[in-house]
């Protein structure tokens, strides 16, 4: 990782050490061999956020959504009480 990082600085680009998360799955998930650090700070994580899932570091590969249902469940609700029982399904769900 440090000559990802320096090759990086030499470009004028740098790692977001916020960003970066190292996972792994599983059996040997909780053994780590190695500390993966970039710019003085570990980038291994429990759980991390890609592409709106969260993904949790374990023996299978899991998903988390229950960040974005109480997300989803406002919107629909908000959007069902200005329009009521009397649209039809498909107006609804579009």
């Amino acid at each position: 990782m440090d000559i990802c990082a320096s090759e990086l600085e030499f470009l004028g680009m740098a790692i977001n050490v916020k960003k970066s998360a190292c996972l792994r799955f599983g059996s040997r998930y909780r053994n780590v061999y190695c500390e993966v650090v970039v710019s003085g700070h570990s980038i291994w994580v429990e759980w991390a956020r890609y592409l709106g899932v969260y993904l949790a570091s374990s023996t299978n590969f899991k998903c988390s959504f229950s960040h974005k249902k109480p997300v989803f469940f406002n919107a629909f609700n908000s959007i069902y009480g200005k329009i009521g029982r009397g649209a039809s399904e498909e107006v609804i769900l579009s």
